[in-house]
């Protein structure tokens, strides 16, 4: 590089001079930047990142340690310290993700790339496979048109509540025709808790034909809010027209819920005590009709592929790992011993 650099002055050409050093950005520009990276994610997402961060800020403040910029270490102590502390490991993933959000879009490195930091979280990610092992605890079960019909069949029946207290024949039917629309809907449409929560009355089109069709405005893997449009059969339209006020307009409830649900956790604890009051087995949580209608649409044949496209997941492995018992027993073993 020497020897080039010589023979370029002897010829009268100046050597390329090195870069120079950028200009201070902006506070405008600054700015701008950091607004358009906050738009790169939902607004669900971004409260859930608002609130994790809140608590990493609030552990560092506790523990005399600089938030921002983080250093790699203080990230993987935290991280520890919180799957010590009893945190799921979807938890600390959600950490994880906020401190590198608020890192990056600001335009500084994320402490959370680093090496160590992705050892740490392998680390606990095993460790907490091993504890749900040792709970039996797992995936959650699969609810199957087989388990619909239990819930619907037990659904309207009057519970005796913590107290005695016993539900009216009313207040029964009521909740057991929300049961059964909230279950058969997130079946039928594969919906997640956050899109049946999200669905207003607008969301929700009556074909002539008894049939339905749902509008999912956004949801987790579809950032840009391009939407999605999921069919609702019969019985599950029946199940919302059940539901639906019949003494106001469309346009007068056109924007309200129509579940009336507001957390995910609200919508597992239905879909719990339904399963529960039909007396079956297993654990069902508010993942349970998604789980369960990909296992009945795989046992009637249907590929990867279209499971993918139905539940809207963005690649096979979730889709391939719930069916796995389904694709087995359509499979080349199955069909040889059906054959014979």
């Amino acid at each position: 590089m020497t020897k080039n650099t010589d023979r370029q002055e002897d010829r009268g050409v100046s050597p390329v001079p090195a870069d120079p050093p950028a200009p201070e950005l902006k506070q405008a520009h600054a700015e701008a930047i950091v607004s358009a990276a906050v738009e790169s994610h939902s607004p669900a997402t971004r409260r859930s990142y608002d609130a994790a961060w809140r608590q990493f800020v609030e552990w560092c403040d506790s523990e005399g340690y600089t938030p921002f910029p983080a250093d790699p270490q203080i990230v993987a102590a935290y991280l520890t310290e919180r799957a010590e502390a009893g945190r799921s490991f979807a938890t600390l993933k959600v950490g994880r993700a906020a401190i590198r959000y608020f890192h990056e879009s600001r335009g500084v490195d994320s402490p959370t790339q680093s090496a160590g930091v992705s050892r740490v979280l392998r680390g606990l990610a095993r460790r907490a496979a091993a504890a749900k092992l040792v709970q039996g605890r797992g995936q959650a079960t699969g609810l199957t048109a087989r388990h619909l019909a239990g819930i619907i069949a037990t659904a309207r029946q009057r519970r005796t509540f913590l107290g005695g207290a016993r539900e009216s024949e009313t207040a029964a039917k009521r909740r057991g025709n929300l049961d059964i629309a909230l279950i058969a809907t997130m079946r039928d449409g594969l919906l997640r808790r956050s899109e049946a929560i999200a669905l207003t009355w607008a969301d929700v089109e009556f074909k002539d034909d008894g049939t339905a069709l749902v509008q999912i405005r956004r949801s987790k893997t579809d950032q840009t809010g391009e939407g999605a449009v999921q069919y609702i059969g019969f019985d599950a339209a029946a199940a919302l027209k059940a539901i639906r006020p019949d003494d106001e307009d469309d346009a007068a409830i056109s924007g309200r819920s129509v579940f009336g649900l507001k957390t995910g956790e609200s919508v597992s604890r239905r879909i719990t005590a339904a399963a529960r009051a039909a007396g079956l087995k297993g654990r069902f949580t508010g993942h349970s009709p998604r789980i369960g209608m990909a296992q009945d649409l795989a046992a009637a044949g249907a590929s990867t592929t279209a499971l993918m496209t139905a539940g809207r997941w963005r690649a096979h492995r979730m889709p391939a790992h719930y069916a796995r018992g389904e694709t087995a027993r359509n499979g080349a073993v199955s069909r040889y011993y059906r054959s014979r």
